[in-house]
């Protein structure tokens, strides 16, 4: 029988040496003893538990279904565990990351020592997201970067650091901000398919090349130009077989090379070039063009030069 809850907005505090673990946490493989939360508190609809430990340990996270399905939400504080889903040889999870996870499923946590767990219990009557979104979600690494995950990351560890103490009404009110992020988390990096993949990277390329100019075009802010996680964003172009941050590279380098290729612009400094390509300095941008070409900027200037004039001169 699930206990009564805590009334919106407050908390009720236990140590593992006072109750037994609440309903829902435990050992669901028989893989290691239960583990107790250090603490147990409510935010309006929302079920909190907190795990602290100084030395080596399993946080064993069983499946729930008596309130019906429901979606795990994990902040990992402090420390770094192994995330344990069904079926998986585990992924890293890190201070700062937080992760998703179907309720209906057990999950583990291999912590280092000194660590600190948060976890959040949300009904999936909060959320509108379907199943097979909460599938995906579920399947994602440990996350912290994003437009989304970054907002929720940061509205997540103040709310935990500040739990006790807030009106019923702010209380109701924190949960959804947090059920609505989550539920935008969902739908942000959904995948398209192969030919929606192939569109949003050419989308990409696009906002790649009409940015080359910008110093400040990097990974995270091509990310946040798309409305997806950055992460997402290496993803695809992994599939393509490339960095973000390599292609960004490449880019600049083809319209300087042909910038400087271009009849009549011997007059324009190879410093001028890599400014208006985005490289920081011009000696940055005459080490990426020898590593790429094999030649200096002025060389391959030269060069160019001197055959389009010999070409010139050979048809007059």
């Amino acid at each position: 029988m699930n206990p009564t809850p805590a009334p919106a907005g407050t908390t009720e505090r236990h140590t593992a040496a006072e109750t037994c673990a609440p309903e829902g946490w435990g050992d669901p493989d028989g893989s290691g003893r239960p583990t107790r939360p250090t603490h147990d508190h409510t935010l309006g609809f929302l079920r909190v538990s907190t795990f602290r430990g100084t030395d080596p340990s399993v946080v064993h996270v069983a499946a729930e279904h008596a309130d019906g399905p429901q979606l795990l939400l994990g902040l990992h504080n402090q420390g770094e565990a192994t995330l344990v889903r069904r079926g998986s040889r585990g992924v890293v999870c890190r201070a700062g990351e937080i992760f998703a996870h179907d309720g209906a499923e057990p999950v583990a946590l291999r912590e280092s020592a000194e660590y600190e767990l948060h976890l959040m219990r949300i009904s999936r009557r909060a959320l509108t997201l379907t199943d097979d979104q909460v599938r995906e979600l579920s399947d994602r690494a440990p996350f912290a970067d994003g437009p989304v995950a970054s907002l929720l990351g940061t509205l997540l560890r103040q709310l935990v650091e500040t739990l006790p103490g807030r009106a019923p009404r702010t209380a109701l009110r924190l949960a959804g901000a947090i059920a609505e992020l989550v539920d935008l988390l969902g739908v942000e990096d959904a995948d398209p398919g192969p030919q929606g993949r192939h569109a949003l990277v050419r989308r990409l390329r696009a906002y790649v090349d009409a940015h080359l100019w910008d110093r400040n075009l990097t990974p995270a802010a091509v990310a946040e130009a798309q409305h997806i996680s950055i992460r997402y964003l290496h993803k695809l172009f992994e599939g393509h077989g490339s960095t973000v941050g390599r292609w960004i590279q490449h880019r600049r380098l083809e319209e300087a090379r042909r910038e400087l290729a271009r009849p009549g612009r011997a007059d324009i400094t190879v410093s001028a070039v890599a400014r208006r390509w985005g490289f920081a300095s011009a000696t940055h941008f005459s080490r990426s063009f020898r590593a790429a070409y094999g030649m200096s900027p002025s060389d391959w200037r030269d060069g160019r030069t001197k055959a389009s004039a010999g070409s010139g001169h050979g048809t007059g």
